[in-house]
């Protein structure tokens, strides 16, 4: 053969490997750049397969005599504020990795450079292959083992609400209007009929006028007495004294087959139409890259979804629990919507939780989570409300926690703040013995139940009391009273390790007249990166603060707590995304139109802003779309397939992802 032929096929095979070579960075990035729906059922499909062959094959793969070398993935790049952090996994030699190879690269040059203005981080990536597949319980090996297991379980579940119920109070209720009547009468300091002002205590915003929350102010609002105080704390002291440390070894022995108390995993509490919202954060969950196995716990089997728990949950590496097979009936006769996600936490059968409530909908990948720190050392990760903290020094009394109000050993406000000097004196939550600013917002946790048995217990108690005792001390009738103060104050209590994220919460929403952001949902942020700033010691200052709710010229709505920051979780809680109600009743007015008729982002532009690969409230809709258009599940509360409203929903979902892309 010529050299001319030669040449002219050298140049025939360039060309091909050219072509290939373009063909795979663009569909690289078309992937990378969207979670369309046909990802979404891509996704379905490959997790249906994957937990197919994992159930018919579980033999270890042979071995190689390749050896593993590091594989690198760049997890966050904030080089303008001096920040990349790179994850890091064992895994087989891959030729055609270029990532890792260039990443390398980076690291060698970054280690010689004189002139390189950020730092590099390396954290670990979750190593997928041992990944656990969960095993629904029909098809567990032994029915009676099963049976044996789950009456076990409601034993000790029995034995628990007994020593709650030994502990009762000897006082009447106290969570009542008479307890706030002199804090109303003395007005002494703002307040809504004697309790705290809802929506006080802006934590980002730091209004000019907000009084300090000092141990006077804490104390100024519910008022209980002192002979009520001592029938809380003989109350408290009965409780801790004789509460379970640990489950008991026979019952994890008996929990084996259902791999109870192992492993990483996502936990919902869903039942009802919570299961719509579910299945939307279990679609893009999984379409974010999660691999960790996931549990829906259910309150009763009246709540069960045949299409949910039977079809689509084991074909994600999900399945549905029960709870009313776990607790007995004087229990679940008895929970009320506060102790639900304490007995979710017990039920399911993971060791390490990432707890989601069902309207939290993932905006990246949080399996990393659990793999890192702060999660690696402190073993419970709670994340902010939007103000701060209004738990009574009385809770502490009754607690028996000590605490020094004149002691500061932290500074919540800011370095710009005026009352940082304030001759009110410090505030209380920055004092010695106290937790820390700000209030939290468990619409997402993590906690290791190993680690944390004991504080899940004592929150148990906290909260089966919370309605009538413990909920005013620990609030005080801020906004979110409820169970949310219950899990960090019974791991401080205890004297257990915690971390609270320190980047703020975010509402997000339209702007109203007064320029502020309505409440539509919520974000939080990565505890990875919040715990690399903080231990880098990268904080902000604002550079202006506003007079008070009602200042419409100034306000520090984009103003973050560190320079780098990470969106990891939308709460989309007021409005939910209840099918009938957000797409045939617009949301009962807080839907995708406003006042006037006109479509609307529900979160603005600054939402986009904070997701930069990907449009997180597209991506919603075409999860949604897939699922209740095109898939046409079938759940409780949603319009038959077939039906004319299921026909209306499909076209406003359609005309809203229309309106958001265009």
């Amino acid at each position: 053969m010529s050299s001319t032929a030669n040449l002219k096929n050298l140049r025939v095979l360039l060309t091909a490997c050219l072509v290939l070579v373009v063909f795979n960075i663009i569909y690289f990035f078309h992937v990378e750049g969207s979670v369309s729906e046909s990802v979404v059922e891509s996704t379905f499909k490959d997790h249906a397969v994957a937990h197919a062959m994992a159930n018919q094959d579980n033999q270890k793969p042979e071995p190689t005599n390749e050896q593993p070398r590091t594989i690198l993935r760049k997890y966050f790049d904030d080089r303008d504020h001096g920040l990349v952090v790179i994850s890091s996994v064992h895994g087989e030699v891959e030729d055609d990795d270029f990532e890792t190879r260039e990443l390398e690269q980076m690291i060698v040059k970054h280690k010689y450079a004189e002139d390189e203005k950020f730092e590099i981080i390396t954290i670990n990536a979750y190593d997928y292959s041992s990944l656990s597949q969960v095993t629904p319980d029909t098809l567990l090996d032994g029915a009676r083992k099963l049976a044996k297991f789950k009456e076990e379980f409601m034993t000790f579940m029995s034995n628990l609400m007994k020593t709650i119920t030994a502990a009762e109070p000897a006082c009447s209720k106290i969570n009542n209007d008479a307890h706030y009547l002199a804090a109303k009468k003395e007005k002494k300091f703002p307040n809504r009929e004697g309790r705290i002002p809802v929506y006080g205590g802006h934590w980002r915003e730091s209004y000019k006028k907000e009084p300090v929350r000092n141990e006077e102010y804490l104390l100024y609002f519910f008022r209980p007495t002192e002979t009520e105080i001592q029938a809380l704390t003989d109350s408290h002291l009965k409780f801790v004294a004789e509460m379970p440390e640990s489950f008991p070894a026979e019952l994890k022995e008996m929990g084996q087959d259902e791999s109870f108390m192992r492993g990483d995993g996502i936990v919902y509490l869903g039942g009802g139409r919570y299961n719509q919202l579910v299945l939307i954060s279990i679609s893009m969950l999984r379409a974010l890259g999660s691999k960790l196995p996931v549990e829906v716990i259910i309150p009763k089997r009246s709540d069960h979804d045949i299409d949910l728990c039977s079809t689509i949950l084991p074909a994600y590496n999900g399945k549905c629990k029960i709870m009313e097979d776990y607790l007995p009936e004087l229990l679940t006769k008895n929970l009320g919507g506060f102790q639900l996600k304490n007995a979710a936490l017990l039920v399911s059968s993971f060791k390490n939780i990432l707890y989601l409530d069902a309207d939290n909908i993932p905006t990246a990948n949080p399996d990393y989570l659990f793999v890192n720190e702060p999660f690696l050392s402190k073993r419970m990760i709670m994340w902010p409300d939007l103000w701060r903290r209004s738990t009574s020094p009385s809770f502490y009394r009754v607690a028996g926690i000590t605490y020094n109000a004149q002691h500061r050993v932290r500074n919540s406000f800011f370095k710009t703040d005026p009352k940082l000097t304030s001759p009110d004196g410090p505030s209380f939550h920055d004092c010695l013995g106290t937790v820390a600013d700000a209030s939290s917002e468990t619409g997402q946790m993590m906690i290791d139940k190993e680690a944390h048995f004991s504080s899940l217990i004592l929150s148990m108690y906290y909260n089966y009391y919370g309605p009538d005792y413990y909920y005013p001390l620990l609030s005080q009738g801020a906004a979110g009273e409820g169970d949310k103060e219950t899990f960090i104050m019974a791991a401080h209590k205890l004297g257990h390790s915690y971390y609270q994220v320190n980047e703020f919460n975010r509402e997000f929403g339209p702007v109203n007249s007064k320029k502020k952001h309505e409440f539509f949902g919520m974000g939080q942020y990565n505890a990875i990166i919040d715990y690399i700033e903080s231990e880098r010691k990268q904080d902000n200052a604002p550079e202006h603060y506003p007079e008070d709710e009602n200042d419409v010229d100034t306000n520090n709505y984009e103003f973050h707590y560190h320079p780098s920051y990470a969106l990891m979780f939308l709460h989309a809680n007021w409005p939910k995304y209840y099918i009938s109600e957000m797409f045939l009743h617009n949301g009962l007015g807080r839907g995708h139109k406003d006042d006037e008729g006109k479509r609307r982002r529900l979160y603005t532009d600054y939402l986009k802003s904070q997701t930069d690969l990907i449009d997180i409230e597209v991506e919603i809709m075409r999860h949604i779309k897939y699922w209740f258009c095109n898939r046409k599940v079938q759940l409780q509360d949603v319009p038959g397939p077939d039906t004319e409203d299921r026909e209306k929903i499909c076209k406003n979902v359609l005309e809203q992802i229309q309106y958001l892309q265009g």
